[in-house]
């Protein structure tokens, strides 16, 4: 999980050891749905929180969570997905896979 992840627009998440370590990026809650998605509660500024999902490989993101729709991203990666982009039409180029450790 440590290193960088990047999507197709060039946005970059950080984590390290200990977690998420993107400035201006403040970890609230941790939770796991029932198939095997991390859901990351974060704060990125005054009263603005998203939730950062974190889906293993080979695992599809969740039709539950795209208002229906199949999963348009690589599943054969790991994958972080942001609530933010979720209703962005573009989800395949939003989505953050590692890039470096």
């Amino acid at each position: 999980m440590a290193g960088n992840w990047q999507n197709a627009s060039g946005n970059v998440l950080t984590f390290n050891n200990t977690g998420l370590a993107t400035e201006g990026m403040t970890p609230n809650i941790l939770d796991i749905d029932q198939n095997g998605i991390l859901l990351l509660d974060v704060q990125t500024g005054a009263r603005s929180n998203v939730t950062l999902y974190i889906v293993p490989a080979n695992t599809a993101f969740s039709s539950d969570y795209l208002n229906g729709q199949s999963d348009p991203t690589d599943v054969s990666k790991d994958r972080v997905i942001s609530s933010a982009d979720i209703n962005s039409g573009d989800l395949a180029n939003k989505a953050y896979y590692h890039v470096s450790q």
